[in-house]
């Protein structure tokens, strides 16, 4: 999950919370406010009538053109004792104007005439009226907390969005970033202080590793070049004493043994000091190179070089693939690959070439699939050594594709390895 989503669904329960509460809160206090006024009314027509009686006054009539109704009956000292002097509540009274009963509040109240005779006035006033008002509030403050709520939660995503920009670009330059490449400075435009101190973290953490990076690289060519000569003066002269005329049967023995390892290291270093000039941009020169005829030509010398293990293979040309590359590089790359394929099948089994206008794959039978994340690590062998293998083919394939606008991948699909690669701007 992306940090500005989980930034803003940790404010969603807070949020709601709050926003439920102040809702809440709103209503009641408005539904109260409607009550009091409406209860407001009832004490100022219920003190009006009892003015008027006690005053000798005309009283109004009961039923008025305001729905207001109430009534006056003598009660007993009793009675006035045993009841509050004024109370309020909900009932249904009969509403002339309508000819039908409905809700609502009223007024009783309990007080002494002149003669000392004790009366109870009831008022009332319907209250559809207040309780289609409620309706509103309540409807309107949903409304309006729904509307808040999603208003805040954009607001807050845009917000955090905006000054998450730092940190997002960031992350794209460490996604893009190559060691030993050319690439744009760490981005830092920002006046906040954490992705500053952030991205000084990441600059001089890359510093280091850029220095380390070319230190090796510059190791690596080195010693491997200056292992070339040294090397071959130990493989020639192996191979001179076996020519040697007295030499026993199981000297001669061991001697091939040497002799097998040795080459294998020549074959070794060879592979490091090219991997070195590669990763050195040694190549500049570029030319339209046709990989299709270099997928030809490779697979049929290997089916000699490999013609004991018995191994059928199938090339299918639906295009020809012509990039613009060095020669050696693009070689390097076709090379690699379909030996890897030859050299990790089974004998008996078959290899399958396709080639098209934007890419070719090459694939080969396999139990089970390799390991994305070491796929291109140096001297990965997945099940043990094979003969004939260096375990740098595929870093070769990999670093030359990444030089050249070309990407290398990897599928497994019905036991079987798949190698492909096309142009990056294909995908």
């Amino acid at each position: 999950m992306k940090l500005v989503y989980r930034i803003t669904l940790s404010l969603i329960v807070p949020l709601v919370i709050t926003l439920g509460l102040w809702g809440w809160l709103s209503y009641r206090t408005m539904a109260r406010k409607i009550h009091a006024d409406t209860d407001m009314i009832l004490k100022e027509y219920s003190d009006d009538i009892i003015s008027r009686m006690l005053s000798g006054r005309e009283l109004p009539e009961r039923f008025n053109g305001a729905y207001n109704t109430y009534y006056i009956k003598e009660v007993t000292p009793e009675y006035a004792a045993s009841n509050p002097a004024v109370c309020y509540g909900e009932a249904e009274t009969f509403l002339k104007s309508q000819e039908d009963f409905a809700s609502s509040r009223v007024r009783k109240q309990v007080f002494m005439d002149r003669e000392g005779q004790y009366h109870e006035i009831a008022v009332s006033l319907p209250t559809f009226e207040q309780d289609t008002l409620v309706e509103h509030v309540l409807w309107w403050t949903g409304i309006l907390f729904v509307v808040l709520l999603v208003a805040l939660l954009i607001i807050g995503v845009i917000v955090v969005e905006y000054n998450m920009r730092p940190f997002k670009a960031l992350m794209a330059w460490i996604d893009g970033y190559e060691p030993g490449r050319k690439t744009a400075p760490v981005p830092d435009d920002t006046d906040i202080v954490e992705f500053r101190k952030l991205a000084d973290t990441v600059r001089k953490a890359v510093d280091r590793f850029e220095h380390e990076y070319e230190e090796r690289k510059i190791f690596i060519g080195n010693a491997s070049h200056e292992l070339q000569t040294p090397l071959a003066v130990c493989s020639n002269r192996v191979e001179m004493m076996l020519d040697r005329p007295d030499l026993d049967e199981e000297m001669a023995a061991e001697l091939v043994k040497l002799h097998r390892s040795l080459q294998h290291m020549v074959r070794l270093n060879k592979t490091m000091l090219l991997l070195a000039k590669i990763e050195n941009d040694r190549f500049p020169d570029k030319v339209k190179v046709d990989l299709s005829d270099m997928l030809v030509k490779a697979v049929e010398l290997n089916d000699e070089i490999y013609s004991y293990k018995e191994i059928s293979s199938s090339l299918s040309r639906e295009g020809d693939f012509i990039h613009e590359m060095n020669e050696q590089m693009a070689s390097v790359l076709v090379t690699n690959l379909v030996k890897n394929a030859y050299v990790h099948s089974p004998e008996g089994s078959g290899i399958s070439v396709t080639v098209s206008g934007d890419g070719f794959s090459i694939s080969n039978p396999g139990d089970m699939p390799l390991d994305q994340d070491k796929l291109y690590h140096r001297f990965y062998q997945p099940g043990g050594r094979k003969e004939g293998s260096t375990g740098l083919g595929l870093a070769l394939a990999y670093s030359v594709c990444e030089r050249n606008g070309l990407s290398l991948s990897y599928d497994f699909k019905e036991n079987r390895h798949v190698f492909r690669v096309i142009l990056k701007n294909s995908r």
